[in-house]
């Protein structure tokens, strides 16, 4: 709770009226305009403490006053507008008040900077506007000036509407926070930094927008661009009063003095269109518009209600004054919205200023719609004198300035204080009224102090109150009936405590010890490396103060002086990541002290530090994890489950800290306070916290309902243990906060805000029993410690002590307070104990029949229940699911609307009983309509009303008369056919539809024809039966079988044509019965005197009897029909019948018809012999229906014949299909090479990655033309390499290589292959590489020397020619380069050279050793041509070229030569071929 602090300005002006007020947005600047008689204008700057600024002097104008007065943004740059036309500026960085010439001459009616201070805009009420550019200095530079001769009244500049707008995330809040942000600090806790610096903001570094809109007195609407473009946009009717612009989209609200609203659409170039328009009702024309949040918009038209209106939803409502102190005769006269604290501002006439804050409430389950009038909470208002003309929210404290025209008003929001000790509360009201409450007597106090209290606090009889300046003690009198001052001084203290007879108050770097009367005592100093004292806490005798920089020290006040009690402690050196104390408990012997400090990010740090002042180390309770520093291994959010069906002591144990991390953890530390009497027990204040909804969905992923905002924990803290959760348990919204511990009561701090209709002199604190002493608010000193050291042993899990410290109590009420601490700690084995203690017979016998449910909570419940701790039962049963137990306690505690909606909702499976046993209950209790109906829910009414009103036939008849239940009909008929009430009967019976019993009453009352008309009608089976009985019982034969056919009773009516000879009715009749009718009826056809076979085959056939109908159609000479019947046989079939079939089938010549009858009937092989035998195609349909399941053990054998067949018809790809399925993937290759499809060779090696078939790719790749394709070279090699077939490989690269000679004469690329398969045989360790390694070898040295031969032609071509020539005389050269090569070479060389002579000598040795040669096939044509006409000689093919080569001998070979070239060009592909192998299959 918070209160709001007014402080007057100190004005030195005297009977001036207020005319203009402005907050500074950031700095705490408060500029006021005023006006006065006798001083003319004035403008006066004060602080947030309502006092002038000494260094802002801005001279009084004697003759005019201001108009308009604007802050910058961020710097404190202030502009006054007079109404003579004058445009001052005041610069924080001259402190001077200087003119800026303008062309204003008239009254300056805008003044406003953009949102970054980059830019000023002036306007007066003559037309003029001038734009100004704002430097860093401060200085204005004209941009910009028009004359619109239309006075201008109304500015609100553009925004920049973002895409996707920011969200306030941790890490911004965190940002927020180390500045000192209000909104963000707000959401950890009431703390303030002491270490905060420089402030920063929120929002991100958005794009200023400098476009702008002007509205004028007539009515005008202007759009002025960046750049000083002013363009007339809209003519409103009547003068614009106000605009806004809506903060996330391009939105603008226009209000003229006709009380008229309405909204535009703004385009890029500011062209507005309009949306719609509203007109506004109120008393007077003066209206009040802010906005209250994005796109909603507040309106007030001079009466007690504020109209909010959202302009993205639509929805609108009111905020009215009712309530607290506000009379019917107030009104509203200006509003102002904070958007850091979400309170919309009001001012009334009569000087009341009222506060709404938003705070989102959360949904109910009965609602699906939130309604936004209740997040809007009314505060206690603040009551100043005089009305309240203006308001306004501004500076980064977020400050309240309040005009009455007369006085300004600077009010300041304060955490409402409040202290306790010993059975003493003080809590403020206002910032001057307090009231105590003693509870040691009863007695509650209220009075009112001297100065506005911003701190307090309190013994047992003394009450200390101080502000910033000054310190009042009260002596609280021994009947504690009223308090009278004892002490009274001037003091600038920070905080104070107050013990025994002396004050310790934190002044400047020290703490001072003074007297009630204000005498310093002594002074405990602190040295510049602890740093100031910032916090300070008495308990017991003991004072602990912590310091700036994070020292925390103790002093011992049980003397006449504070003396030391232990060394001080630095927490930086202790704990990680620390930022600031904030806040230190010491505990009531000065053994323990419990500290919240804040992170480096100024963020609460989660954990709660202990310092064990006897062991001097620090151990933590993380509220984070919700477990202590021994268990805690992560530091994470607690688990999101904690299921355990152990009660036993060591699952217990674990079960129980799960459980508490569940419930405890995802918290801050608020507050802690330890028990004024007992050492051990730490009450802790902790507030969950999540940035976002996400997270908070994320984290209570598995929780039945949400998590309760604050929680009080309760720890014992011990040396050996740590710190252990003892109890937890939500703070509800009735309470504010924690205020003092003192076993056996915690004291809460009332909300302000709820029960305000209540009795105003009710107290503000309550005592809240403790769950350990429920019933033992009065026990005496034993009592309470036993309780207590059987509270924390039990926590501790030490069973054996817990019960020692009890043992001597034998009071029943301790037991059965102790039984209800089992059920929060849920430890059965305690409470059965208890209950045995407490003589609880019943409970013991119940808890032992509960231990058979499966949920340890839905155990503990049944506890719960024998205690009437029932709203703890359902808690724990809805808590493990079992929704039925809650239905079952609700119907056994009478609650039946309750039962019924858990039912409803939650138990379905148990709704009918639920309304049963509702039903029974009412009946029990004589209320019969309400049975009836709930009988109905349940869907038992057919039986049990008429049982229940069988006494009353009267109110029978009538129910049923007005039910629409056939059932019921029914029963009252055959009941009133009982009492022979035929006619009635019938009617009753005719009402439920039973044609049956209709049908049997008429044949009662011998009326068969209106039988078989309701029989025929309606075709009811059961009435169609009945009738046909009757007709036959009258030997009406045709009727009957007529009837019995529209009964369906088909051997019924066969029965009878065969007894009455109606054979083709008897067909007809068998056709469409069963089986066993239709057997019967084949046998009578097969063995009557006239013997119908083919009837007999088509019954058998259609009875399912195949073998009778193919045995009777063999017989019969039926072909047709065995080859219906064979065409529906399936494996389930006769293996001889299908055998027989297929026989048939074969002598018929239908060979395909057989392999299918085959495969039906399993007989695979048989099949496929078939096949084989006479030539039947295996297709892919019937190859599908060889393939068997793969769990069958023929299915391989079957496979490969069916693969084996397609090959010998030819069909590769479905042989490849069937071997790959069979799995002999080698055979399925062979196939796939008969077919010839690369694609599908080249990726059936990629698959199936065997060494064979990687090989057998290869080498059918290598029958391609794979120098034309790289791929197909690429993948031989792939594959070579893959099967590790290092001399095939080898092999290929010698043949590229010979290739490259052979058909290209490229010897350079002869000699890479070569070079490459050299290094496979090299690296290879195989007997026939190493074999093959010196003739490639050979080749790659001959290859190489002819290459390095031909590069000396250029240069050395005789030393070519020596050495070529020795290469010719190598018998083998022929094997590595070949002779003509060779000679081409030479003879080429020689031509170039015109050496022709040499050139035809050559040629002529090459024809002589190389007869068979075709010169031209080696040398160049050219050449040829060359030595021909150099010579006059026919050197051969000279004359033709390439083409037809060699000489007209050599051209007229005999057939026989070119038969032998072709034979011999034939040899290379051969030659290949035996390097890829055999591609033959079998």
């Amino acid at each position: 709770m918070s209160l709001y602090f007014d402080c007057i300005v100190e004005s030195p002006i005297s009977n001036a009226i207020n005319t203009q007020i402005a907050w500074h947005p950031q700095a705490t600047c408060l500029a006021v305009a005023a006006f006065s008689e006798e001083k003319g204008g004035a403008v006066n700057v004060y602080t947030g403490e309502g006092k002038l600024c000494d260094e802002v002097d801005i001279p009084p104008h004697p003759t005019a006053q201001v108009t308009s007065v604007t802050w910058h943004p961020s710097k404190r740059i202030l502009a006054v507008g007079w109404e003579t036309g004058e445009l001052y500026l005041w610069n924080d960085h001259e402190h001077e008040f200087h003119e800026i010439q303008s062309l204003h001459r008239a009254p300056i009616s805008i003044l406003s900077f953009s949102a970054a201070g980059t830019r000023l805009v002036s306007a007066d009420a003559s037309g003029s506007l001038v734009g100004w550019r704002v430097d860093t200095s401060g200085n204005l530079q004209t941009v910009f000036t028009h004359e619109l001769k239309d006075p201008l009244a109304q500015i609100v500049f553009r925004v920049t509407v973002a895409t996707h707008p920011p969200s306030l995330d941790i890490n911004g809040l965190a940002r927020a926070a180390v500045s000192g942000d209000e909104r963000a600090l707000d959401i950890f806790s009431s703390w303030r930094p002491r270490t905060g610096h420089k402030r920063l903001g929120l929002g991100g570094n958005a794009r200023e927008n400098l476009n702008f809109f002007l509205g004028s007195s007539t009515g005008v609407l202007y759009h002025v661009s960046d750049s000083g473009n002013c363009v007339e946009v809209l003519q409103a009717d009547g003068g614009i009063k106000r605009l806004l612009h809506h903060e996330t989209r391009n939105l603008l609200v226009v209000i003229t003095e006709g009380m008229v609203l309405g909204q535009f659409s703004v385009a890029v170039d500011g062209a507005v269109t309009e949306i719609n328009k509203v007109k506004l009702s109120g008393r007077t024309n003066d209206i009040q518009v802010t906005w209250a949040g994005t796109g909603l918009l507040a309106v007030s038209t001079g009466d007690n209600n504020v109209r909010l209106w959202n302009l993205d939803s639509g929805d609108n409502y009111v905020l009215s004054l009712h309530g607290f102190s506000y009379r019917d005769q107030e009104y509203m006269m200006c509003l102002s919205y904070s958007e850091n604290k979400k309170i919309l501002c009001g001012g009334t006439n009569m000087g009341s200023v009222a506060m709404w804050k938003y705070e989102e409430q959360k949904l109910n389950n009965n609602e699906y719609s939130r309604d936004p009038e209740k997040d809007w909470k009314l505060q206690s208002p603040s009551i100043l004198s005089g009305a309240v003309k203006r308001v306004a929210w501004g500076s980064a404290q977020n400050l309240l300035a309040v005009d009455t025209v007369r006085d300004v008003y600077i009010l300041n929001e304060q955490n409402m204080v409040a202290s306790y000790r010993d059975q003493v509360c003080v809590v403020q009201e206002s910032p001057t009224q307090l009231s105590v409450d003693v509870f040691s007597a009863d007695n509650h106090l209220e009075f009112r102090a001297d100065i506005q209290v911003r701190g307090v606090h309190n013994t047992v009889d003394h009450l200390l109150i101080w502000n910033m300046k000054k310190m009042v003690i009260y002596e609280i009198t021994s009947d504690a009936t009223h308090l009278r001052v004892v002490g009274s001084f001037t003091c600038e203290a920070e905080s104070a405590v107050l013990h025994e007879a002396s004050i310790y108050s934190i002044e400047g770097s020290n703490v001072q010890v003074r007297s009630i009367q204000g005498t310093i005592k002594q002074t405990l100093s602190f040295t510049e490396s602890e740093g100031e004292p910032i916090g300070l806490d008495v308990c017991s005798n003991f004072l602990v103060v912590a310091t700036i920089q994070g020292i925390i020290k103790l002093w011992d006040l049980s003397r006449r002086e504070a003396k030391p009690h232990t060394q001080g402690k630095h927490l930086i050196d202790a704990i990680k990541d620390f930022g600031e104390v904030i806040s230190a408990r010491c505990n009531c012997t000065g053994t323990r002290v419990s500290i919240a400090v804040a992170q480096t990010s100024l963020l609460p740090d989660p954990k709660l530090y202990i310092w064990d002042i006897e062991n001097d180390n620090i151990t933590y309770f993380n509220f984070a994890s919700g477990r202590s520093e021994d268990d805690d291994n992560d530091g994470t959010a607690p688990p999101n489950s904690a299921e355990s069906t152990s009660s036993k002591y060591g699952g217990g144990q674990e079960r129980a800290k799960r459980e508490t991390a569940r419930e405890v953890g995802g918290r801050f530390v608020m507050s802690h306070m330890w028990d004024l009497e007992d050492p051990r027990l730490l009450v802790c204040e902790a507030k969950s916290l999540h940035s976002n909804k996400k997270q908070r969905e994320n984290y209570l992923a598995s929780e039945k309902e949400e998590r309760p905002a604050i929680m009080l924990v309760s720890l014992f803290v011990s040396p050996d243990h740590g710190a252990i959760v003892q109890d937890a348990f939500p703070l509800t919204p009735n309470y504010s906060r924690l205020l003092g511990v003192q076993v056996p009561f915690l004291y809460l701090l009332n909300d302000s805000n709820v029960d305000k209709k209540s009795d105003t002199k009710a107290k503000l604190v309550t005592q809240k029993v403790m769950r350990d002493f429920v019933g033992l608010e009065s026990c005496d000193k034993p009592t309470k410690e036993a309780m207590l050291n059987f509270s924390f042993y039990l926590s501790m899990g030490n069973m054996d002590d817990a019960f020692k410290a009890i043992k001597t109590i034998k009071s029943e009420t301790v037991w059965e307070n102790m039984a209800r601490m089992c059920v929060k700690t849920k430890r059965l084995d305690v409470a059965a104990l208890c209950l045995g203690n407490m003589g609880h017979a019943r409970g013991a016998r119940a808890l032992r029949q509960a231990m058979k449910e499966p949920q340890l909570d839905a155990r503990v419940a049944m506890l719960a229940l024998q205690l009437n701790m029932v709203e703890e039962a359902e808690q724990l049963y809805r808590g493990c699911g079992r929704h039925d137990l809650v239905n079952r306690m609700y119907q056994d505690g009478g609650i039946w609307s309750k039962a019924l909606e858990t039912a409803n909702e939650n138990d379905r499976i148990h709704l009918r009983s639920t309304h049963y046993n509702y039903a029974k209950h009412l009946e029990s209790k004589g209320d019969f309509s309400g049975a009836i109906s709930h009988y109905e829910k349940s869907d038992t009414h057919r039986f049990e009303v008429p049982r229940m009103l069988f006494d009353e036939l009267p109110t029978l008849e009538d129910y049923i008369m007005h039910t629409k239940d056939k059932s019921l009909r029914r029963w009252w008929a055959q009941y009133l056919e009982s009492t022979g009430e035929m006619e009635t009967a019938l009617q009753f019976y005719e009402a439920a539809r039973d044609h049956l019993s209709l049908v049997r009453v008429y044949c009662y009352c011998n009326n068969l024809q209106k039988a078989a008309e309701i029989a025929n009608e309606t075709g009811d089976r059961a009435a169609c039966y009945h009738l046909a009985r009757q007709y036959e019982n009258v030997n009406l034969v045709k009727e009957a079988i007529h009837f019995f056919t529209r009964a369906q009773a088909y051997g019924n009516a066969i029965r009878i044509c065969k007894e009455n000879g109606y054979e083709d009715q008897l067909m007809n009749l068998a056709l469409v019965a069963g089986p066993q009718e239709q057997i019967d009826a084949a046998r009578f056809f097969s063995s009557s005197e006239r013997r119908q076979l083919s009837k007999a085959v088509m019954l058998y056939h259609k009875a399912g009897l195949l073998s009778k109908a193919v045995d009777l159609a063999f017989k019969s000479g039926q072909v047709s029909a065995v080859g219906q019947i064979a065409s529906e046989l399936d494996e389930s079939a006769d293996p001889a019948l299908i055998q027989r079939c297929a026989q048939y089938f074969i002598s018929n010549g239908q060979f395909d018809r057989a392999v299918s009858l085959l495969i039906t009937g399993r007989q695979y092989f048989d099949a496929l012999d078939l096949c084989v035998e006479h030539n039947v195609w295996v297709t892919e349909e019937l190859a599908e229906k060889f393939t068997l399941p793969k769990d069958e053990s023929a299915r391989n054998q079957i496979l490969e014949k069916v693969a084996e067949c397609a090959y010998a018809q030819e069909n590769y790809k479905l042989a490849t299909k069937k071997f790959t399925q069979a799995g002999n993937k080698v055979k399925a290759m062979k196939c796939l090479l008969k077919s010839g499809d690369t694609e599908r060779i080249v990726y059936f090696a990629n698959v199936c990655r065997q060494r064979e078939i990687y090989i057998m790719a290869a080498n059918y790749l290598q029958s391609l033309d794979w120098r034309k394709e790289p791929e197909i070279m690429k993948n031989i090699i792939q594959f070579y390499t893959r099967a590790k077939a290092t001399g095939l490989l080898a092999g290929f690269y010698v043949a590229c290589a010979q290739v490259e000679i052979d058909e290209y004469q490229n010897y350079e690329k002869a000699a890479g292959a070569l070079n490459e398969a050299y290094k496979i045989l090299t690296a290879s360790n195989d007997h026939q590489s190493q074999e093959r390694l010196p003739t490639v070898q050979y080749k790659l040295e001959k290859v190489k020397q002819y290459i390095s031969i031909k590069r000396l032609f250029p240069s050395e071509g005789e030393t070519g020619i020596r050495e070529l020539q020795d290469m010719l005389l190598d018998p083998n050269i022929e094997t590595a380069v070949c002779q003509g090569d060779i000679y081409a070479t030479m003879i080429e060389y020689y031509v170039s050279n015109n050496n022709y002579k040499s050139a035809l000598n050559l040629l002529q040795d090459m024809k002589s050793r190389l007869p068979k040669a075709n010169p031209s096939y080696y040398i160049d044509a050219q050449a040829l041509q060359s030595i021909a006409r150099a010579t006059g000689m026919n050197v051969g093919g000279a004359e033709n070229g390439i083409e037809e080569g060699g000489s007209e001998e050599e051209g007229n070979a005999s057939e026989e030569e070119v038969v032998e070239e072709e034979e011999e060009e034939d040899i290379r592909p051969q030659r290949h071929f035996a390097l890829n192998g055999s591609a033959k299959f079998l």
